[in-house]
């Protein structure tokens, strides 16, 4: 939960300083969009191929230390940028360091937890970064708005955090894993593990899908709410009350899933975030927040018991891979999300742009209908049989 928390600190830490750099360096929406989605977009590419060196090699924890050092290089880079080509440059390194945590952290934890108390385990660790979002534009409201400090002085502070945590990391944690280095290596062991990873592909749609609307609402509700307010510290406060509804959603889904069944919580989480992100795009005062609130709840209710899903649908010994999968599905949709309501917003307006984001997040249930009649074989991770 620690090392997530950091994690997710530097993962939303880029949408409000948007609001920033749109004063400080003039930039538009739609190049705040195109950063947001840079970083993201690299990140979900470098997911899988990540988790399956670490996982042949048994280079877990030693990813997870490098990950996050190269988090706090990424950010001093930042806070000595001043124009955009450079921010694209930061950007781009933010989003490597990013890529190893999710896939080595919950396959680490499918392999520590026994099935029935998975989802749980998971949620909980979801927890951990739920509190890193609700940090992210807290830290940059009081560094910013309340203490008045420099871009670089900011910048450098913020890139403390990481290196803790990968002291932390290294001396203190011992990583379980499932990873059989010789998993798909015959024919038939490939043909299997392509079969359990085609399973996990409807998975990780629909969790991309999800991840389209959640990462744009969350990439411009500070912008939007700065927009509506006129002051950046009640904007970035704000922002964190309405992704504060994870602290709840996060654990409740996993522990949920344990007792109900994964597809159940997934699918219903997703369709109901859909109503309320659509619902808040019509309504769109600050009087609404209430529903964006209910929207980011469902949205982070299904995401622990679709990793702890991913876990367990996948191929025996690629548990790290299928979660990878999966989370880099999300993860490019979480770049997709900001770029195309950025662009949208400069020439929409705000709501508009929502309104589209919101499509996506109500079609997300639809890509797990396909798995409504899978079960799944007893064990850490299994094949999942018609």
């Amino acid at each position: 939960m620690y090392a997530h928390f950091t994690n997710d600190v530097y993962n939303f830490l880029l949408p409000p300083l948007l609001v920033v750099m749109g004063h400080d360096f003039g930039l538009t929406y739609t190049e705040g969009g195109l950063l947001v989605a840079l970083y993201l977009a690299v990140s979900g590419l470098a997911q899988t191929p990540v988790a399956r060196f670490a996982e042949k090699r048994g280079l877990q924890k030693q990813m997870l230390v490098a990950g996050f050092l190269l988090m706090s290089f990424s950010v001093l880079m930042m806070g000595i940028s001043s124009n955009f080509l450079e921010f694209v440059l930061d950007s781009a390194v933010l989003g490597l360091a990013l890529s190893p945590y999710h896939a080595q952290a919950i396959g680490a934890l499918s392999s520590a937890f026994k099935e029935s108390s998975r989802g749980g385990a998971v949620g909980l660790h979801q927890l951990g970064g739920n509190l890193g979002m609700i940090a992210a534009p807290l830290l940059v409201g009081l560094l910013f708005a309340v203490l008045g400090l420099s871009w670089f002085d900011s910048l450098a502070l913020l890139a403390l955090p990481a290196v803790l945590a990968a002291l932390f990391l290294h001396f203190a944690l011992r990583m379980p894993s499932d990873a059989n280095p010789s998993v798909g290596r015959s024919p038939d062991g490939r043909k299997a593990a392509l079969m359990a990873l085609s399973v996990v592909f409807f998975l990780a749609i629909a969790y991309a899908f999800n991840a389209v609307a959640t990462r744009a609402f969350s990439s411009f509700a500070p912008s939007y709410i700065d927009f509506l307010t006129k002051n950046v510290a009640l904007s970035e406060l704000l922002t964190s009350f309405v992704v504060a509804s994870g602290t709840v959603a996060f654990p409740l889904g996993g522990f949920l899933s344990d007792r109900m069944g994964r597809w159940r919580v997934v699918a219903g989480s997703y369709l109901l975030a859909g109503v309320f992100y659509l619902v808040y795009s019509a309504e769109g005062s600050l009087f609404g927040l209430p529903l964006l609130f209910a929207a980011f709840f469902f949205g982070y209710m299904g995401s622990a018991p679709a990793l702890a899903y991913a876990a367990e649908l996948g191929p025996r010994g690629m548990a790290n891979s299928s979660v990878a999968l999966v989370f880099g599905a999300g993860t490019v949709g979480n770049a997709a999300g900001p770029f195309l309501v950025g662009f949208l917003i400069d020439r929409m307006g705000f709501l508009s742009a929502f309104r589209v984001a919101s499509i996506f997040a109500m079609l997300a249930a639809f890509p797990l209908l396909p798995l409504r009649g899978a079960r799944r074989t007893k064990g850490s991770s299994g094949h999942v049989e018609s």
